[in-house]
């Protein structure tokens, strides 16, 4: 299957390898304009993208500014091929997301996907979507890649640049008004601190809020709201020739409602009314009660000891904390609810050695990890025929890992067009893991301002069941500690066709380890752990100049064979017992295609384009799935969730030769993604029907780029779309539990921007 897979790519790249002299001579002519180079640092070295072997997209500062990018959401629907992010999660600073299939359905494992700002690894995405401010650059990295960076990313990483301080004074300070009373205020200063470089420091703070879209009718206000403070400082030193220190630290607070959704049947859940669903309405009576905040520093130390080597040091301590309250079904009654209060703190160091040779080159790293997760939890399920009696869960869990890597990759150049490429990284993970909880069955259902969101005293204020079937368990284990070690390799080779045609093929495993499950309701599932998931990779690829410089097309084709594949099994007491479980599925596999298409016809016009299909299947399945409203049994013959077969994206951007003291730009970009599952099930009444969306740009800035001023949309044609949702039609209440979450509504915004 591989082979077959990979053919259609192949065929490609022989079409494009008959022609090479034409392709060289075009090249050559690149010299008058056309598409830049972009210099990407995704191998840990600066070097060309078009001459990096592996399957990366980069998005420059001016592109940022234009498509107004600023956490890794606003990267999904086709402007990364290959990347999925929802465009609703739990809350305004969580997000789920996956890479060619691979990723995560819940936002507390840690993710197959990982994401880094300025190096530094967040090893959650619960308060992880947070404007990143002074964005240089991102990239976003397709494949495992463990033999080049400190945590292990089986499914690809993401990596924010943010600007490093400078000597020249500067200050800006940006203001963005717009739909649902949005003010987004920006401010950053710059300059130095001491002279010579011996001190630079910026500082940038961020506002931001914005009225609710949706209406909660039995609140009788709005919700799904946007209420953010960030702060992030920069401080670097150039003490010495060839030594450089950076101090960073950030903090946000997240104020947001948590997220409210709506109920397919309206008014309040009731079915058979007639009346259509309408996506801004939620008949959910939960008070807001969102209190997200994380925080964290760095320190990272950079020395050229020669022109052949490099070490560099990132020393790191992040954390996060808060309670969120989760009405999970968008009606007055209780079906689906959960209060989570969690408090989680990372230690990470990384030792980077470079080397660069006439002939060679290489990187190599050390790296420790050290983490203590704390989750407080209760969540109240129903599950009879009346409203507001089922299950109610309470867990208090403890979660430590301590982990270790050593990894390395070089480069060997055979010949002056042939390089070949050999890694390696050895990772041991100890996970340790407490669970302390009560189960009650056929327990009274209450609003959590009944119980002061207090797990530890619900079963103390409610300590019988509503009848003589009601039961409570409870039970506190310790799991054994549970070590997982891996060796994850990696080969590759690459060769420069010509100055316009450069190929790669790799294959590589990334390694991501077992553990035990926070969400686990259960004895026996809190010290039964999960497996590692092992993916390994083929991958070829083909990076293109054409047209005398004026296009860069790249493609490439991969096969991911992934076994003990990690997947969350759930099952709510209207389906019996209630389950949510991390389990190893079996053996499964993803393979697919990606291209990208950057065109500048002109010196005023950019075009961009990039598609992705992507084909998932489990080829065997050896565990056992909980009752499901699909009534599925195994997972053979179903679709991977989130992961849909065809995504596709374009953007335009033109200067419009208009005689102006200034640059008159416009700009539009499409979204595309077809149909997906947001289940593991593929339950038809959850599948997300296929999406496209419109967004526009319109900005002037001065011949001196002192100011600016600019108009955007985003949804241009209002479409909604469910992005997820639950489903249950009986024994969940006197109706049916029902309810999905849907995209945000259109929004104009204006912008007006000033540097000083």
């Amino acid at each position: 299957m591989t082979a077959h897979a990979l053919l259609p790519l192949g065929g490609i790249i022989a079409m494009a390898l008959a022609c090479p002299a034409w392709a060289a001579e075009t090249a050559n002519e690149a010299d008058g304009g056309g598409v830049g180079d972009i210099v990407v640092t995704a191998q840990k070295r600066a070097e060309p993208l078009q001459r990096t072997p592996i399957a990366v997209t980069a998005i420059g500062g001016d592109s940022i500014e234009q498509l107004k990018i600023s956490t890794f959401r606003d990267l999904s629907g086709g402007r990364v091929p290959g990347l999925l992010a929802p465009k609703r999660s739990t809350a305004q600073t969580t997000q789920q997301y996956s890479i060619r299939g691979i990723g995560e359905t819940d936002t507390y494992p840690e993710p197959a996907v990982a994401v880094y700002i300025d190096d530094v690894y967040l090893a959650r995405t619960v308060g992880s979507l947070y404007d990143t401010p002074d964005l240089e650059r991102v990239e976003v990295l397709r494949g495992p890649q463990g033999t080049l960076y400190g945590r292990n990313s089986s499914a690809g990483a993401i990596r924010f640049i943010t600007k490093d301080p400078t000597a020249k004074p500067s200050a800006s300070f940006s203001a963005t008004l717009g739909s649902f009373r949005n003010v987004d205020l920006k401010a950053r200063i710059n300059g130095a601190i001491l002279d010579d470089d011996k001190l630079n420091g910026a500082l940038t703070v961020i506002r931001h809020t914005r009225r609710g879209w949706q209406h909660s009718v039995p609140l009788n206000r709005d919700v799904n709201d946007t209420d953010l403070t960030v702060l992030r400082g920069k401080l670097q030193s150039k003490p010495a020739p060839g030594l450089t220190i950076t101090l960073a630290g950030d903090a946000m607070f997240d104020r947001a409602t948590q997220s409210y959704y709506t109920p397919v049947n309206q008014p309040d859940g009731i079915p058979n009314t007639g009346n259509p669903i309408n996506p801004d309405l939620t008949w959910s009576s939960t008070l807001p009660y969102n209190r997200t905040t994380s925080y964290g520093g760095s320190a990272t130390v950079q020395w050229e000891i020669n022109q052949q080597f490099t070490v560099k040091s990132v020393t790191a301590y992040r954390g996060l904390h808060g309670p969120i309250y989760y009405d999970n079904d968008g009606v007055t009654a209780i079906k689906g609810d959960s209060l989570a209060q969690f408090w989680q703190h990372q230690f990470t160091q990384e030792l980077n050695l470079n080397g660069e040779f006439d002939h060679w080159n290489f990187v190599a790293g050390l790296y420790y990890f050290s983490e203590e997760f704390h989750n407080h939890r209760l969540s109240q399920s129903a599950g009879a025929a009346v409203d507001n009696v089922g299950t109610v869960t309470h867990t208090n869990n403890w979660l430590n890992t301590t982990a270790w890597a050593l990894f390395g990759q070089a480069n060997i150049h055979l010949t002056d067009r042939l390089t070949a490429t050999v890694g390696g990284r050895w990772t041991t993970e100890l996970r340790k893991f407490r669970n302390i909880g009560q189960t009650g069955r056929s327990w009274g259902l209450h609003d959590p301002q009944e119980w002061n969101y207090d797990p530890d005293y619900f079963f103390l204020k409610y300590p019988t069941g509503t009848s003589a079937a009601s039961s409570l368990t409870s039970f506190d284990v310790t799991a054994t500690p549970k070590r997982f070690s891996r060796f994850t390799p990696k080969l590759g080779l690459q060769y420069d066709w010509n100055k316009a045609i450069f190929q790669y093929v790799s294959w590589s495993q990334g390694f991501k380890s077992g553990g035990y499950d926070l969400r686990s309701v259960t004895a026996i599932g809190s010290v039964t752990p999960y497996l590692p998931q092992i993916t390994t990779t083929y991958e070829t690829g083909l990076k293109t100049r054409l047209f005398g410089g004026k296009a860069t097309f790249n493609l490439a084709a991969y096969y991911n064979d992934i076994s003990d594949f990690q997947v969350r099994a759930t099952s709510t007491a209207a389906l019996g017992v209630v389950t949510n479980q991390l389990i190893n599925a079996g053996k499964a596999a993803s393979w697919g295609g990606e291209a990208e298409l950057t065109l500048a016809p002109t010196d005023n016009l950019t075009i961009t384009g990039s598609a992705a299909y992507l084909k998932t299947k489990y080829r065997t399945f050896t565990a056992t799935l909980p009752a499901n409203v699909a009534g599925r049994t195994t997972l053979v013959g179903l679709d991977f969730p989130y992961a849909p077969r065809w995504q596709f994206g374009a953007s335009v951007n033109y200067r419009v030769p208009v005689d102006l003291p200034g640059a008159l730009r416009i700009g539009g970009d499409v979204q595309y993604e077809s149909s997906r599952y947001a289940d593991l099930y593929n339950t038809p009444q959850l599948q997300v029907r296929s999406q496209t969306y419109v967004n526009g740009t319109i900005n002037f800035a001065a011949d001196k780029g002192n100011w600016s001023i600019g108009a955007n949309v985003r949804n241009l044609f209002n479409l909604r779309r469910a992005q997820f949702g639950g489903y249950s039609p009986t024994n969940a209440g006197q109706y049916p539990y029902y309810y999905l979450a849907y995209n945000e509504p259109r929004t104009f915004n204006i912008t007006l921007s000033k540097n000083f």
